[in-house]
């Protein structure tokens, strides 16, 4: 496996210089050599220096989760070395890493170092970055190692999130810690006027195993970090259906109570679990406003009873307690639904403490008689460009169960393997239909399909039986995960990037990820 220690605008220098130095000996300064190391040099002279620089790095740590015993866990933590003071803000007393926030044209470089034990890489979680920035496993680093990330953001104003992507070990890596939210703005999203800083409420929802002395148990795992082994057959058949906790976190906190004021509030949801699927609402039943979803603002708001969110999905919910009635706390709440909503493997569900579908209080907000300011929404948020494109050939990807694997297209992951169906043009916008295809042997499951690099639209869903996660799904908005149930057809429409190089699409339980249902795409050329 190649190892990519600190690649950055030097070594392009370096390299241009040697090409012009061994030209010039040769006297060979009219050839292509020459010229193509002075082009070199021309295009990294021309890129400016990083508005924003960070130093980022995953180690083991402790985190106070419960009374007794600390917590194991892995943790990023990162320093600001340049950039505006609000980069970075930490959360106090959580396993998460600090919130990385972003503004829209900024040029980032990110030295990530490892001290985990065992190789990583960091992937940005629903930015359109370079190749050599979007943390595809082959790049991953060993214990003691760096690898520095360069990209301009280019996104729209959104919450995105970070988390490493080793493979065969993203599961037990983002299962002990690793994961942090990064998030965009952009001057078309601040001329809303949308409540920030104390009236945004950051949500990231996880489910962890805790046993007796209050460590972290993850199946088939075994020794320092990696957590404690859930062991046996029942742990590795919970390991192909996704691994599920009996303790709620949000946002690194075991079902936390805010105090919150009555005034308007911004909640940015992420799914940060390995594999459960919330159905979620609020408590006094009122509807959820949702203004944005994975890839930003929708074009405008929509209220929905209930949200289906699946792990790798994001969601921005308007919260107006201005007017709230009472003392009474308001909770954030999982609906219950039938297990088989999800779908199972066998009988593996029935062991997990907690099960797909079980009712779930995530966290309350305890509503003080303090006001602040409310919110008007305009009819029109965002404006999103879209066109749909007539009469294109669709490409069928089915999602299937066989020789105990998940599969897609019928393959298994490669670290190198590309498809001609997986081949495409920089810029191209391709139709693809992902199939959850049922399994004679009764082996069905949800597979939220995550696409790196742009967002995507939602063409169309069909097949399956009656679901009740689907009056939670909101397919309106951008998207770069989509949760298609069992038995679903679900088509989306992709433009790929103007980067070229190799990418990955995949299932975002994570279990699912490691046991190989994840392919590589190839984006060709240049634009």
């Amino acid at each position: 496996m190649p190892v990519f220690n600190d690649l950055n605008l030097n070594l392009e220098r370096r390299k241009a210089l040697r090409v012009l130095g061994l030209s010039a000996m040769a006297g060979l300064a009219g050839s292509s050599a020459f010229s193509s190391a002075l082009a070199a040099i021309a295009k990294s002279a021309s890129v400016r220096p990083p508005d924003v620089e960070l130093e980022l790095g995953a180690a083991p740590g402790e985190v106070k989760l419960l009374p007794g015993k600390p917590t194991r866990v892995w943790c990023f933590t990162a320093r600001l070395v340049r950039g505006p003071a609000d980069t970075l803000q930490p959360i106090t007393d959580s396993t998460l890493g600090p919130v990385i926030r972003l503004r829209r044209g900024q040029r980032v470089r990110i030295r990530f170092h490892n001290e985990l034990g065992e190789p990583s890489i960091v992937h940005w979680h629903g930015l359109d970055v370079p190749e050599s920035a979007d943390g595809h496993p082959r790049l991953a680093v060993g214990h003691g190692q760096s690898y520095t990330y360069d990209f301009e953001v280019t996104n729209r104003a959104g919450t995105y999130w970070y988390h490493p992507h080793p493979h065969m070990r993203t599961a037990v890596q983002v299962y002990q810690g690793l994961a942090g939210l990064l998030i965009v703005s952009d001057p078309e999203e601040k001329d809303l006027d949308l409540p920030g800083d104390a009236g945004e409420l950051l949500c990231v929802l996880q489910d962890r195993r805790l046993d007796a002395d209050n460590q972290l148990v993850y199946a088939g795992a075994s020794g320092e970090g990696r957590g404690r082994g859930g062991g046996g057959m029942g742990g590795m058949m919970e390991t192909m259906n996704g691994w599920l906790g009996d303790r709620m976190l949000v946002s690194g906190r075991v079902q936390p109570t805010i105090d919150v004021d009555r005034r308007a509030y911004r909640v940015r949801l992420l799914n940060g679990s390995n594999a459960r699927i919330y159905k979620l609402a609020w408590s006094d039943r009122s509807p959820m406003t949702l203004i944005g979803s994975d890839g930003g603002l929708l074009e405008k708001a929509r209220t929905q009873a209930a949200l289906t969110l699946a792990p790798g999905q994001r969601a921005e919910v308007l919260l107006d307690l201005s007017a709230h009635a009472g003392a009474a706390p308001l909770q954030l709440l999982s609906l219950a639904f039938p297990a088989g909503a999800v779908g199972r493997v066998g009988m593996m569900a029935e062991s997990s403490p907690v099960p797909q579908g079980a009712a779930l209080t995530l966290m309350t907000l305890r509503i003080s008689e303090t006001k602040g300011p409310g919110v008007r929404l305009p009819k029109k948020l965002s404006t999103h460009n879209f066109r749909k494109l007539p009469n294109a050939p669709v490409r069928p990807v089915p999602l299937t169960f066989m020789r105990m694997s998940w599969l897609i297209d019928g393959r298994s992951f490669d670290m190198q393997d590309v498809a001609k169906e997986e081949t495409v043009a920089p810029n191209s916008t391709h139709v693809w239909e992902f199939e959850n295809q049922p399994n004679p042997m009764g082996m069905e499951m949800a597979h939220p399909i995550h696409v790196h690099g742009l967002q995507f639209r939602v063409l169309a869903r069909s097949g399956g039986a009656a679901n009740p996660l689907r009056e939670g799904i909101n397919d309106t908005g951008w998207l770069d995960t989509v949760l298609v149930l069992p038995g679903e057809k679900v088509r989306v429409q992709i433009k790929f990037s103007s980067h070229p190089g190799l990418y990955l699409y995949h299932c975002h339980i994570l279990e699912h990820e490691d046991m190989g249902m994840m392919r590589n795409f190839r984006i060709t050329g240049t634009a």
